[in-house]
């Protein structure tokens, strides 16, 4: 997801309470539901954003996140930019899309944070907090209070988007 060159994630206390996990939008399937009309209704969900979807120029399968990325071609109007596969054998799927309305955490989101490529990268290298996001002009859009001293510790979709970044500097340079 795309708005004004950022990449929105949500941001909020980590199952062990000492971090801040930097989460996808997104989540389950509901029945009779494609993983583009997931995605879709997933982000307006969280963050009251209307998507439009994005042909990805390249699509990539995970086995697992620690496996490497692999590119695949697939055969959709709309392609993702990464399936990774589940322990239940169900998938993952990653879309690229824009935005044009500013996003809003809804009630289920503590907070997101608008990420450019660079921070993205940064957040994947380095412990910082998000206090010091925030001090170094980060955007963070919080809905209720959250310990701003709390490392952020960015999850697996976020890293993948890093290590994606890293080695291919112009994939979304058309994009933003």
């Amino acid at each position: 997801m795309l708005y004004k060159g950022l990449f929105p994630f949500q941001v909020g206390p980590a199952q062990e309470g000492n971090k801040l996990g930097v989460v996808l939008l997104g989540g389950h399937k509901d029945p009779n539901e494609t993983p583009l009309e997931t995605a879709i209704r997933e982000v307006y969900e969280e963050a009251a954003m209307n998507k439009t979807p994005i042909h990805s120029p390249i699509t990539f399968y995970k086995a697992s996140w620690d496996h490497r990325a692999i590119p695949v071609t697939l055969e959709e109007k709309t392609s993702p930019l990464l399936l990774k596969e589940n322990l239940d054998l169900s998938l993952s799927v990653m879309y690229l899309a824009h935005s044009k309305n500013e996003s809003s955490p809804s009630s289920e989101t503590c907070g997101l944070l608008l990420l450019k490529p660079e921070e993205i990268c940064l957040l994947c290298k380095e412990k910082i907090t998000l206090n010091d996001y925030i001090k170094q002009n980060g955007v963070a859009i919080l809905k209720r209070s959250i310990n701003k001293g709390l490392v952020l510790e960015p999850f697996p979709h976020l890293k993948f988007l890093a290590k994606l970044l890293e080695d291919n500097p112009d994939l979304f340079r058309d994009l933003l």
